[in-house]
């Protein structure tokens, strides 16, 4: 039966899927997992959370994926503050220097309570996500806190199987404070870290592309990505270029700009131009939902027609994140829309979701990560969409674009924004294109040149299933399943023969050694551990039932003698506590009368206090009664706001149309300006 995860069908044929999956699952071993947009990065995250047996917690960059991968920023998780870190950080060092007068070390500046710590020591998976914009420093600092709160210095995060997902093809990290952090590094992306430059990653590229099927729309894009077109592909992508291009309103294009202010322009124009009333529809946020990590707007401001995207899967299948559909209908706070599927107009009315703010706790008895709701954010999955930054499209999928990419200025933007589309007939340039808006970091292609061989990822493999059934058969010989420890002992040795290495034997003559000494120490046990063997071994050989018998019930004789002689050694200790207990009863019973009087004492000062609660429950029933009036007021004042809040958006809305209205007027009378004196003279206007 193929494996649903959030109504995708896992590809049972995507080689590098699974075997990435197999690499988590046996090893444990530092993993980047990237791949070209539409390749399922974020699928093999939620599948790999749905099938891990690992103690886990995934970590992500910004407030809107973390939500989305259902965990928390990595600023939070370990409370690390926003700003540079140096390799040689103070803040970061287990112990002072001699000579320093500053004595703080890691320990007074990230502090963690004693449930942290366990989830930090227990944790056997640490998965992060959206790597590529993580930066170099940021990292280390992750790096250093799990080598000394793990206790493992020498260690790469402190012995944790860590997996990094993203593509470092694709948006960059933040590089404000780069001019401090230059002399220090290659470069801001997270491979330039100290902890990956001194350990190598396990480098794995999921190939199979799912969001495009043209390939030649895919070979132009994988162009881009690496910043290697020639003139005659840059030709061929601007020959989508049409500036007058208008779509209709019924046509679900949507725009994908650099910058938020043409975002919030665009936006916010074709909403006023739409008839009707503007609505607003309030998210339900219970308990600590921060706003920084709402996946869409606190209040949603929308009108019938609407142009809007979804922002996440709903269970009937019948759109995903990043689906166009159009307000059709808003009635009684309920909202009705539709899209066009194939030539059908499919309409619906669209449910209510809930986003989960979770909080990774420790479970101590089952001694496992559980994660712990602490709060919800709960509305409508959509938002406005004529337009979007391109750093806000990144994973989502789009039928149909219009790109205003000409003054990309990050690296990556240019192929983010394209390889939104889902096939070249569906895209449109706003912009021409030219050779300096395409920008990619020469380290992230020099990076790139890492890509571990598909030979060594299952020789790799393989090694790390080897450890995981060695692991097995010291299990195994630690509780005397032999039978147990032969079975994963053949399996081990299949994958990778350790028999004639130092380690093994080590390990061997302990073990024996051990066992020797037990035997020694614990003889008589150790010979009905031998007779058991026996008896086992009669049985297989067919040995008479008789004889089998009779062994059994000396061995239940054996057993019960010993159960015996434990229930008279316990009767003697009872006999023991019984006169211990007389004893004590006797002196309960003197301080029982004592105690009888001061109850006495203490139930008049008790009749006291009766009196004094009825004169204050009359009080809070006129208190009650004032707090009643002043809500009633507040509720007044609320819905004031509301309506101020209404009236000031449609003035916003009313300001730009004037400003569209007015920058018309002043291309006429530019234009007019332009005009000669025999234009006019031959009624040229």
């Amino acid at each position: 039966m193929a494996t649903i995860i959030e109504n995708i069908e896992i590809d049972e044929t995507n080689e590098e899927f699974f075997l990435a999956s197999e690499l988590v699952k046996y090893g444990h071993k530092l993993i980047y997992l990237t791949g070209k947009a539409g390749t399922g990065k974020t699928t093999f995250l939620k599948y790999l959370r749905q099938t891990t047996k690992k103690n886990n917690i995934v970590l992500a960059y910004t407030g809107v994926a973390a939500i989305n991968a259902g965990g928390q920023t990595i600023n939070s998780f370990f409370k690390i503050p926003f700003g540079p870190f140096l390799p040689n950080d103070k803040r970061l060092r287990p112990r002072p220097d001699i000579n320093d007068e500053d004595k703080s070390t890691i320990y007074n500046h990230f502090q963690y309570n004693t449930e942290k710590l366990e989830i930090i020591r227990g944790l056997e998976l640490l998965i992060i996500d959206e790597i590529s914009m993580v930066r170099c420093d940021l990292l280390d600092v992750i790096d250093k806190i799990l080598r000394i709160y793990r206790k493992r210095e020498n260690q790469a995060f402190g012995g944790l199987q860590v997996i990094l997902i993203g593509d470092t093809f694709q948006l960059p990290p933040i590089d404000k404070d780069w001019h401090i952090l230059e002399p220090f590094y290659e470069s801001t992306f997270f491979f330039s870290s100290k902890v990956i430059q001194d350990n190598k990653p396990v480098y794995i590229e999921l190939k199979k592309i799912y969001r495009q099927n043209e390939q030649e729309f895919i070979e132009l894009l994988n162009r881009v990505r690496i910043n290697n077109i020639n003139q005659n592909e840059l030709n061929l992508l601007n020959s989508k270029f049409d500036p007058n291009f208008s779509p209709n309103a019924k046509s679900s294009y949507i725009t994908l700009a650099t910058h938020n202010n043409i975002v919030e322009r665009t936006n916010l124009s074709k909403l006023s131009e739409l008839p009707g009333d503007i609505q607003l529809f309030e998210a339900i946020i219970n308990n600590d939902f921060p706003e920084n990590i709402m996946p869409t707007e606190r209040v949603l401001q929308i009108k019938e027609g609407a142009q809007i995207m979804f922002i996440k899967n709903d269970k009937p299948k019948r759109i995903y994140n990043g689906k166009i559909a159009r307000i059709k209908k808003i009635e009684h706070q309920k909202i009705t829309v539709e899209y066009e599927d194939n030539g059908d107009i499919i309409e619906f009315e669209i449910e209510k979701q809930i986003w989960n703010n979770i909080r990774y706790n420790w479970n101590d008895k089952e001694k496992k990560i559980d994660e712990e709701i602490i709060g919800t954010f709960t509305q409508y999955p959509i938002k406005l969409a004529w337009a979007i930054t391109v750093h806000k499209s990144q994973g989502l999928t789009f039928e149909k674009v219009i790109a205003d990419i000409g003054s990309a200025f990050a690296s990556g933007q240019v192929y983010v924004a394209l390889s939104r589309c889902t096939s070249f007939n569906g895209l449109i340039l706003k912009s021409k294109i030219d050779f300096s808006a395409i920008k990619t970091d020469a380290k992230v292609i020099e990076f790139a040149k890492n890509e571990t061989p598909g030979t060594l990822i299952v020789k790799e493999l393989n090694s790390g299933k080897a450890d995981f059934y060695y692991e097995k058969l010291r299990e195994d010989i630690k509780l005397l399943d032999f039978e147990g420890a032969y079975v994963n002992f053949i399996k081990a040795i299949k994958l990778r023969n350790d028999i004639e290495t130092d380690i093994f034997r080590k390990y061997f003559i302990t073990t024996a050694n051990k066992i020797g000494s037990y035997r020694k120490k614990h003889a008589v046990n150790f010979n009905e551990l031998i007779k058991e063997l026996q008896k086992n071994e009669e049985m297989q050989f067919s040995i008479s039932n008789l004889k089998i018998e009779n062994l059994n019930q000396q061995t239940i004789i054996n057993e019960q003698q010993k159960t015996i002689d434990v229930f008279l050694a316990k009767t003697r200790e009872l006999e023991k506590k019984s006169k211990k207990l007389i004893s004590d009863i006797s002196i309960l019973e003197i301080e029982n009368l004592n105690q009888q009087t001061t109850i006495n004492e203490k139930q008049k000062t008790i009749e006291n206090l009766l009196n004094r609660t009825e004169d204050l429950e009359e009080k809070c029933e006129k208190t009650n009664s004032e707090i009643s009036v002043l809500t009633t007021e507040k509720m007044n004042i609320e819905i004031n706001i509301q309506q101020i809040k209404k009236t000031r958006l449609e003035q916003i809305l009313y300001i730009a149309k004037l400003e569209n209205t007015i920058e018309n007027h002043e291309k006429e009378i530019k234009r007019i300006g332009t005009l000669k004196w025999y234009h006019k003279l031959f009624g040229q206007h």
